[in-house]
């Protein structure tokens, strides 16, 4: 590929998908070694440099597979099953794989846990005599009754509750 052609036009690659896009901004970082296309990655201080191989997207999920529920894994959720992908690995919205794979994971989900929103605070109200204080509810509409009704309402009083 780069190897036997110089850079496309953006011309020529304008139309096409966004991950075509993608590789060829990082045109310059790709290389073929061994028949297989890497990508030249730096850290971010610029003081380490190492090749990561361009996975195609038919073998992504092998990839997520191994790294997340495999052997090399341990279901180490998003953070860390990525560190250890992009040491050897590279594809387009590699982040947005990571993520959706760890949270569609069964083992994960089963020893999290059921995700419970925290309620707001209940008040307490001090209330001296019934129906000094009452709350009410309306709900509907609903299919009418045979009286024509279709709404109905819910009446608490705060003394009783």
């Amino acid at each position: 590929m780069k190897a036997s052609a110089p850079k496309p036009k953006w011309s020529d690659v304008s139309a096409m998908s966004s991950t075509t896009k993608s590789y060829w901004a990082q045109w310059d970082s790709l290389l073929i070694q061994d028949g297989v296309l890497c990508r030249k990655w730096e850290n971010g201080r610029g003081d380490r440099c190492h090749l990561q191989m361009v996975v195609p997207k038919a073998k992504v999920p092998d990839v997520l597979q191994l790294y997340h529920s495999g052997c090399s894994g341990g279901h180490l959720g998003v953070k860390r099953t990525l560190l250890k992908i992009r040491e050897r690995f590279y594809w387009v919205h590699c982040r947005d794989d990571v993520e959706d794979w760890c949270r569609k994971c069964t083992s994960c989900a089963a020893v999290k846990g059921p995700q419970i929103r925290s309620r707001g605070a209940l008040k307490l109200y001090n209330v001296g005599a019934p129906w000094e204080r009452i709350a009410i509810d309306v709900a509907g509409p609903f299919p009418e009754t045979e009286s024509g009704n279709k709404y109905f309402m819910v009446v608490m009083d705060y003394f009783t509750k």
